[in-house]
């Protein structure tokens, strides 16, 4: 059957606030502390995932097994019927167009349209000993999300397993890596072949693993072969805890930022911008960290990537987990060097692993929560878009691994479906583009994991639009 899309407006009303500008020297304008006004009061600082679990529009957002209820983005409500068995992620298990939920205590919930959730019995056959984070992500292209998890240390290093979806709500382990202290992890097709490639963060000076898929769901760890102009390989030599895809340069192809905790005074590797060299360089690295304009924080943690600015580039949040060190919001100026506006947004949170990115009450600039506490973004006068995919057929319905480009003059930016980021937690699923004073109509690509592209014209920016493939 032919694909079709559906291009559905939804109209908002806009409340543009203080102006947010992108020049170099110019001061951010601070985010503003909602958590307890908002109903947030007692949401716990562990890891955070946002999904819009009732299909209402408005964001939803679990920490620490517990759901609140994201009511037209003036309140949340915590819905004490629900409790999950502990952090983790959002996915459509079985395609039925609403989200479903893997905890980290090895139990998969599948989501009764909104209304209600009920663990799905004997789904996970066993878990990695020690889990620490997952990614959703179709490795064999069946159209039902698999599921990665990474297994850290206890008594020594543990395997990561990879989970098939049996498309019944159950799943079986069709892969054990080997015994690594893994901590974050986060699929992204860097390669751009069609088939999504899983990257982990390894503690303890191990090498992280890069692991390419081949279109079949076999993995293969490519990270020693995968060279960086500038440093070794994309193995990296730190205590990585968690790292981010992202296209920070707006050239089409997903770099990665790569988040390392480094101890003094020996030499260990500092936190990686990695920038993706793309096809015509065999898909190699460069690594550009040491000018981009990072300060040294030893306990450097979990990063989360977004534009919170809306000036087309993607900002970098990082936090920190010792006692003295402080989350950090790095601004992206462009050509790879990035500021620190960390005293003027005034999110900067102590000792937690927590960040995660969505626009909650849906004005078009992306908010943050950050150890607990709600920071909500001031506005400004630059444009945006949003996009909301969901598929069908060959494709999973949340589209993990869809990609997005809109075109502005010279530049292509790009954003993936994406179920995890840095060291557990998880960002909206709906797709944000900071456009700049761009205001005139855009045209989008939508490029699915089952190789089809769908173009979109006439796009009306300031607007959040939802497409669907059938």
């Amino acid at each position: 059957m032919k694909s079709q899309t559906r291009t559905r407006l939804i109209p908002i009303l806009l409340f543009h606030l203080v102006l947010i500008t992108a020049s170099a020297g110019l001061a951010a304008d601070p985010f503003q502390d909602v958590t307890d006004g908002i109903g947030l009061n007692g949401v716990g600082g562990g890891y955070a995932a946002w999904g819009d679990y009732n299909n209402d529009g408005w964001v939803d957002l679990t920490v620490d097994g517990q759901l609140w209820r994201n009511d037209n983005g003036k309140r949340f409500t915590r819905v004490k019927n629900v409790a999950f068995a502990g952090s983790g992620i959002w996915g459509d298990v079985d395609n039925d167009g609403d989200l479903d939920f893997f905890a980290l205590g090895g139990k998969v919930y599948r989501n009764a349209e909104g209304e209600s959730f009920k663990e799905i019995e004997q789904a996970i056959p066993e878990m990695p000993k020690s889990p620490m984070n997952a990614t959703w992500a179709d490795v064999n292209g069946d159209s039902f999300i698999d599921l990665y998890v990474t297994g850290y240390e206890d008594g020594g290093y543990h395997p990561d397993f990879l989970f098939r979806n049996k498309g019944d709500g159950t799943f079986e382990v069709i892969f054990r890596g080997p015994a690594t202290p893994g901590r974050g992890v986060t699929a992204c097709d860097y390669d751009e072949d069609g088939d999504i490639d899983i990257y982990v963060s390894n503690y303890r000076l191990v090498p992280n693993a890069l692991l390419q898929n081949d279109g079949s769901g076999n993995l293969t760890d490519v990270a020693k072969y995968v060279k960086v102009d500038g440093d070794g390989d994309l193995g990296a030599w730190g205590h990585t805890i968690g790292s981010s895809w992202g296209d920070l340069d707006n050239d089409g192809h997903f770099d990665l930022f790569v988040g390392n905790f480094s101890h003094p005074p020996t030499y260990q590797d500092r936190p990686k911008f990695y920038r993706n060299l793309g096809k015509e360089k065999d898909w190699r690295f460069s690594d550009l960290s040491d000018d981009a304009g990072l300060h040294w924080q030893e306990s450097y943690a979990s990063p989360a990537i977004a534009d919170f600015d809306n000036d087309g580039l993607l900002d970098l949040f990082f936090t920190t987990v010792y006692a003295g060190d402080r989350s950090v919001m790095y601004r992206n100026k462009g050509n790879w060097k990035f500021e620190n506006v960390t005293a003027d947004v005034k999110v900067d949170q102590p000792t937690t692993y927590q960040a995660a990115w969505a626009d909650f009450d849906n004005d078009g600039y992306v908010d943050i929560l950050n150890g607990g506490r709600l920071f909500k973004n001031p506005g400004g006068t630059n444009r945006w878009l949003k996009v909301r995919l969901s598929a069908g057929g060959k494709v999973n319905r949340t589209a993990f691994g869809s990609q997005v480009r809109v075109r502005l003059g010279e530049e292509t930016l790009t954003r993936q479906v994406e179920s995890a980021t840095g060291q557990g937690n998880q960002n909206d699923l709906t797709l944000h583009f900071g456009l700049g004073a761009h205001d005139q109509d855009v045209q989008l690509e939508v490029r699915w994991p089952d190789g089809s592209k769908q173009a979109l014209k006439d796009v009306k920016t300031n607007s959040i639009i939802s497409v669907e493939k059938e």
